[in-house]
């Protein structure tokens, strides 16, 4: 063989990834993918799983109403998730879309390609008993809070336990937690892993709000914020001296856990600061903070850590014009459908819109982002 041709066979190689790599970089959908910001550790992750996940599969998208928010969502983010891809790698699988009456399921289920069923919260008497027929080749998804299947692959939001992880930081080891949360069945989730733990429970470390609350008033109220402030002005008249404090007397909270969503987050957490209650940990759970939203502030939640999902921490452009004025609740339906079509296609540790996604027995987990905010600056870690 000639020396050179070695040689010759490395310079082809080489000419051929460079070509590639200017054909990756010059694809609008990837050198508009930062829109014009600064890219991180976190949105370069997301890159480079969301290109690595070529499409292998064929799917059927079936839906039983379009009616719902979470739906129409949803839906749009699984076209445009397929549709990215094919803008990547030219191939040839197909999607459908189809929408069907609850009662005509099992006749749609046959097909070769890999279904994902959608339930919203319009869906009732659902004809599902074929389902286990088709185990392997099925993916379904609950917008809802009811998971009726459980024995199929399945994914919900409402189903992910993000508890677990503050278990194993011992967060509620000591009894001296306060625990705030706009929706009852995350009061009760918790209950369950304490269940689930071992462990007691004070059911006065719970705390349930609604988005009407004057949280001022109601974290001084918790606190006992009134009879701190009445035993200081006794305190005042009887030394004479303006005391320029108030010493709460609830000693028995050093750390406050909240879930709530970032439209309520924003005003609570500022309602501890104006309570003087500076000495708290306060720990954040998914979905309180959007960066989309122009009246966000790092310095609303400074001092505060917890998990949150990456798309509400970083700006990118995925080819859809009105993503940013979605309510915070819609862009994660949304990233749910984007994230699915590649997770079905990468595997497990695909890192999406929503963060790490896992099969665990037969349930699709989701692991967001840890991430803090400290001297007026949003941290994002990955795991």
């Amino acid at each position: 063989m000639n020396s050179k041709t070695p040689k010759r066979i490395i310079s082809i190689i080489l000419i051929l990834l460079i070509l590639s790599c200017c054909a990756s970089t010059s694809n609008p959908r990837i050198s508009n993918f930062y829109d014009n910001n600064e890219p991180n550790d976190v949105s370069k992750k997301m890159l480079r799983n969301i290109s690595a996940a070529n499409q292998k599969k064929d799917f059927k998208i079936i839906f039983f109403s379009d009616s719902s928010n979470k739906t129409k969502k949803f839906l749009e983010g699984t076209r445009t998730s397929f549709f990215f891809q094919k803008s990547l790698n030219n191939n040839k699988k197909e999607i459908s879309f189809k929408k069907i009456s609850p009662s005509s399921l099992c006749k749609e289920v046959d097909s070769l390609s890999f279904k994902i069923i959608i339930f919203s919260d319009d869906d009732l008497n659902v004809d599902a008993s074929c389902l286990n027929d088709f185990n392997s080749n099925l993916l379904l998804v609950y917008l809802n809070s009811n998971k009726i299947y459980l024995t199929n692959n399945f994914v919900s939001l409402d189903n992910q336990n993000y508890f677990e992880e503050l278990f194993l930081d011992r967060i509620f080891e000591n009894d001296d937690y306060l625990f705030i949360s706009k929706n009852i069945d995350e009061i009760e989730k918790l209950v369950t892993n304490f269940e689930d733990n071992n462990s007691y429970y004070d059911t006065n470390a719970f705390l349930l709000i609604d988005g009407t609350n004057d949280f001022e008033n109601e974290i001084a109220k918790v606190f006992d914020i009134k009879n701190s402030e009445k035993r200081k002005n006794n305190l005042q008249r009887l030394i004479n001296k303006d005391l320029k404090f108030i010493s709460r007397s609830r000693k028995d909270v050093k750390k406050v856990i909240v879930s709530s969503s970032s439209d309520i987050a924003n005003r609570i957490i500022p309602a501890f600061k104006y309570n003087l209650l500076f000495d708290l940990e306060i720990y954040n759970l998914p979905n309180h903070y959007d960066v989309w939203k122009e009246t966000s502030a790092p310095s609303d939640l400074e001092g505060t850590f917890g998990l949150e999902y990456p798309i509400l921490v970083n700006k990118i452009n995925l080819g859809s014009k009105d993503f940013f004025s979605y309510s915070p609740e819609s862009k994660i339906n949304y990233s749910l459908g984007f994230d699915l079509i590649n997770f079905l296609n990468y595997g497990n540790g695909y890192f999406g819109l929503l963060g790490e996604y896992n099969y665990k027995e037969n349930e699709v987990k989701i692991s967001p982002i840890n991430i803090s905010f400290e001297e007026g600056n949003l941290i994002q870690n990955l795991n």
